[in-house]
Formats: C-alpha cells, sequence, structure tokens
C-alpha cells in the first residue's frame, strides 16, 4: 500500500512532474530520503495508469491495483536483493518488448538505482535512448555520484526538495512524545521522511539521545571509556542513531563557536551546547564531525561497529584533550 499519498500528490514538484511527462519516457528521481523517493514513484505511476481526467483519481481500477502494487503492467525492481543486479536488467528488457497486459502502457520502477554497477548501468543505456511505445522507466536514485553521465542524460531528472518540519509533523504518529522528543527527531531527521518514521516510532531511538547528552556532558577519560561505549554497542543500529545525534550537537557546537546561535537546531538545548562549546573549538567539532562521517562509511562496509565505538569515543577523548590543553 502506498503511504503518504496527501503529502506527495499536494506536492508541487509532484504536480509540476505530472504535467512534464509529453514526449517523455524515462525519468530519474533523486532524493537521500529512501520513502519518500519510493512513494513518491509509487503515486506517479498511479498518476500514469490513470484514465480519468483528474489524475490520480484513486478509485478507477488501475488506480487501486497500483495502490496494492498488484497491477501486471507495474513492475518494480529490485526483486530478488536489495540490490539492482544484472538478472534485474535481463528480466526488464525482456518484458519491456512485451504487449501492455491490463491497460495500454507499462511502467517500470528502478528502486535503489544507485546499487547498480557499471555493467548493470549500461545495458539500459539503448533501451533508455528509445524506450518501447508507451513504457514508462523510473529510476530511484540515492546518490547522484553512483549514476554514469551517460544514464543521466537519457532521463527527465527530478530532485525531490527535502520535507519541511510542518509536512513531517502532520504526516506522522507522534505517539505520546513530548515537544523536546518531537524536537530531537526533527532535526536530526533534517527533513527526511524515512529518518522521521524510524526514529518517532523506536523508543530506543529517544534512550539514546539521552546517553548522547549523558556522554558529551559526563565522559572525562580513558578510564570511563567502558562504561559509555556499552551504552552505544548493544547493536549497529543503536550506534547509528548515536552518530545521527552526536553529529547534529556537534554541528550546533560549531554554529555557537562562528557566532551563529540563532542558527541552532536543537535551541533547547542551548545551556548544554554551550557547555559543549567551551571544551571544544570550531576546528575540533569539524573533525568531529568529519570523524563521523568516515564510520557512516565504514559500517555501510559491515566493519564491526563494537570496535568503531570505541574508536570515536577515544577520538573524542583526544580531541578534547588537544583543545583543553591549548
Amino acid at each position: 500500500m502506498i503511504q503518504y499519498q496527501n503529502l506527495i500528490l499536494n506536492n508541487n514538484q509532484f504536480i509540476n512532474i505530472c504535467n512534464q511527462t509529453l514526449n517523455c519516457n524515462s525519468f530519474l528521481f533523486e532524493s537521500e530520503d529512501n520513502l519518500f523517493l519510493e512513494n513518491f514513484s509509487y503515486c506517479f505511476a498511479k498518476y500514469l495508469f490513470c484514465v480519468n481526467n483528474k489524475k490520480p483519481c484513486n478509485n478507477c481500477l488501475y488506480c487501486q491495483k497500483v495502490e496494492r502494487l498488484v497491477l501486471a503492467d507495474l513492475i518494480v525492481y529490485p526483486k530478488t536483493n536489495k540490490n539492482i543486479l544484472v538478472e534485474d536488467v535481463k528480466d526488464f528488457i525482456d518484458n519491456a518488448n512485451l504487449m501492455p497486459i491490463e491497460s495500454d502502457k507499462k511502467v517500470f520502477i528502478f528502486n535503489n538505482f544507485s546499487t547498480a554497477s557499471i555493467q548493470v548501468q549500461n545495458k539500459l543505456l539503448k533501451i533508455l535512448e528509445e524506450p518501447p511505445k508507451n513504457t514508462y522507466i523510473i529510476l530511484n536514485v540515492n546518490n547522484i555520484n553512483k549514476v554514469l553521465p551517460t544514464i543521466l542524460s537519457r532521463c527527465k531528472r527530478l530532485r525531490l526538495n527535502k520535507l519541511n518540519n510542518k509536512e513531517l509533523i502532520s504526516n506522522l504518529e507522534w505517539k505520546s512524545l513530548d515537544e523536546n522528543s518531537k524536537s530531537i527527531i526533527l532535526n536530526i531527521a533534517d527533513g527526511n521522511l524515512e529518518k522521521a518514521e524510524n526514529y518517532s516510532s523506536n523508543p530506543d531511538f529517544l534512550q539514546i539521545s539521552k546517553e548522547v547528552v549523558d556522554t558529551l556532558s559526563n565522559l572525562k577519560d580513558s578510564k570511563q571509556l567502558l562504561k559509555y561505549s556499552t551504552k552505544f554497542n548493544k547493536s549497529k543500529k543503536s550506534f547509528e542513531y548515536a552518530l545521527e545525534i552526536f553529529e547534529c550537537i556537534f554541528r550546533d557546537v560549531l554554529l555557537v563557536r562562528v557566532g551563529k546561535e540563532s542558527l541552532l537546531k536543537n535551541s533547547f538545548l542551548l545551556p548544554q551546547i554551550k557547555l559543549y562549546a567551551n571544551a571544544l573549538t570550531a576546528d575540533a567539532s569539524y573533525k568531529l564531525i568529519k570523524k563521523i562521517n568516515e564510520i557512516k562509511k565504514q559500517l555501510e562496509f559491515n566493519c564491526n561497529y563494537v570496535l568503531l565505538v570505541d574508536n570515536f569515543l577515544l577520538y573524542y577523548l583526544e580531541v578534547k584533550f588537544l583543545c583543553n590543553k591549548k
């Protein structure tokens, strides 16, 4: 079932791209927000199939079948893996050359297209250049740097804007969260629907945010390392949450150090942020943010997250010590 339809159907970018479908069959939608990106594409497919004047109507047979992702002429890849594989492209080429079954057109959606290898992408070039009649191809990309220029040149490109906090608040289930908890989630999600949904529905996230604040306030030396590292090494996901929160706070520390307090994301944490800023220079904050991004990349390659927790906290103590020594 397609989520957040009202949010997407009222989105100006969605309205604009629907008005640009004439003489265009290949589309590339880009966003780091996979949840919004995929649902945007499904709603666009609904628009393409809809047979009523006001599209998508959400009432016709095609809209209802796309809604449940059971329309035979809508094919979504990858089929059996998180990554786009050669087998997916071969299946796509075979299907693209067949007549539609239920409607007068076919729509193919490639989620996670950034995962496609160069070999896989090259296999798509010819068909993207000259798609079969009444065939629409949608590539969902969360990292444009991994897509070949020759692919980009063959598609109508749309970079999806981040959502604002009002849109996130009105479209998520916040349960019984207090205002400070909502603020933490919104600030760290930074307009990303997928992150905001994951954080707001996960009780562990708010507990980890408290642990991060406690760590920054009370971790003084390496003798305490075991006590604080165990807070974040319970699972890889716990550490990923912690890194997001650490990064958001260090960005605020950086803003305080350069005199831009008005731009703080976590303004309700201002007293603590100022204390952290007393112990960290702007350069130190920048180094810590850079270190966090390095660790995120290491986590993508399944490095031992327990070791990375210790590595990060040791680095934090080292940077803090060097700042206090000056």
